[in-house]
């Protein structure tokens, strides 16, 4: 288990500057075997935060804990011996050029002999589906390459856990996508706890089960990840959420006055969102058919987090405005959040 608490670090430029807060009193737990997702805008001191748990930075106060062992009251030695089990990859993969794969996935191998550490790099690089690719330079390989070497590499000393930061913000979304899975799959087979850094919400979507949001150094919010993108409560969360919707285009819509979004005398404009892990039923067509409106579908998104459909709808109710507002009692009495947009009146 990763407890940190408490945590803080400060910066200066210089000595007479006043100190920027880089981590501001951060207490978080993450539980053995857990893809855990730490997301923020840049600046938001999330890199700063997860170096701090490896000790690359040191915190200026707080406790960081590894499986019960105070990091920061560590001899030089002991942290070291320490490191070697947290294994680290980053956005621009940090691999050495002038070394084949091979000799970059053997770099962190340390008192093994020569066959030890071929039978260990070729299982590594098998591991990552890259063991063709041995030979080869880091100039002749694809960034989705890359970054699977730097992963290979961060797991030469059989860490337990894996700190990765940025680690696909450099890549296109088809091969953000394997890499993902990639570390989903490792997570699986090692047993891997794995602390995710970015500013990319479809990161978080895709692999974390929970994730801790970061603004001005500060957790705003945290908890499981369904939960996060279903009931947003801070605004910097819900801002995220918003940028990877596409009900957000309906404010594009409105300000470009389209012909879509135009109401008719009497109807309403409302943002259904779920907020429940069961959207199974068909909420739509029954609340027209029970309470005799029309329900106009303008934008639907709902998509797989943790396992679970998260999403909603734009819709713009038409009919008598009692049996409207009965619509929205019964959608309010399935978890569904109502966000009236725009409302032409009784």
């Amino acid at each position: 288990m990763i407890e940190l608490e408490h945590v803080v670090k400060n910066f200066r430029l210089n000595k007479n500057d006043s100190a920027i807060h880089a981590v501001n009193d951060v207490s978080l737990k993450i539980d053995d075997g857990e893809i855990f997702g730490i997301i923020g805008f840049s600046g938001a001191g999330k890199s700063t935060l997860v170096r701090c748990i490896n000790l690359l930075e040191r915190p200026d106060s707080g406790s960081v804990k590894i499986d019960g062992v105070e990091m920061t009251e560590l001899k030089p030695r002991e942290l070291y011996k320490a490191r070697t089990k947290i294994g680290m990859i980053f956005q621009q993969f940090n691999l050495m050029p002038s070394r084949t794969v091979f000799q970059n996935v053997a770099y962190p191998l340390k008192g093994m002999t020569k066959d030890e550490i071929k039978k260990k790099v070729r299982e590594l690089l098998a591991l990552v589906e890259i063991g063709d690719k041995e030979n080869a330079y880091p100039s002749e390989l694809s960034g989705g390459q890359k970054q699977r070497v730097a992963i290979a590499r961060a797991l030469a000393n059989d860490p337990t856990i894996l700190l990765c930061d940025e680690a696909t913000s450099a890549l296109d979304p088809q091969t953000t996508g394997s890499i993902l899975q990639l570390l989903k799959d490792l997570n699986k087979k090692l047993g891997l706890t794995m602390v995710v850094i970015t500013h990319e919400m479809e990161v978080v979507k895709n692999i974390c089960r929970k994730a801790a949001v970061m603004d001005a150094g500060k957790i705003i919010e945290s908890g499981d990840v369904f939960t996060i993108f279903s009931d947003p409560k801070h605004p910097v969360t819900r801002n995220f959420v918003r940028t990877t919707s596409n009900l957000s285009k309906i404010e594009i819509l409105i300000k470009d006055n389209s012909p879509m979004v135009k109401l008719k005398p009497g109807e309403l404009m409302a943002r259904l969102v779920y907020i429940h892990a069961d959207v199974s039923e068909p909420l739509i067509s029954y609340a027209s058919r029970e309470f005799d409106i029309e329900i106009n579908i303008i934008l639907a998104d709902v998509e797989i987090v943790a396992g679970a459909m998260v999403g909603g709808t734009v819709v713009i109710f038409n009919g008598p405005r009692e049996r409207i507002n009965k619509a929205i009692e019964y959608y309010q009495s399935k978890d569904i959040r109502v966000e009236v947009i725009q409302d032409a009146g009784a």
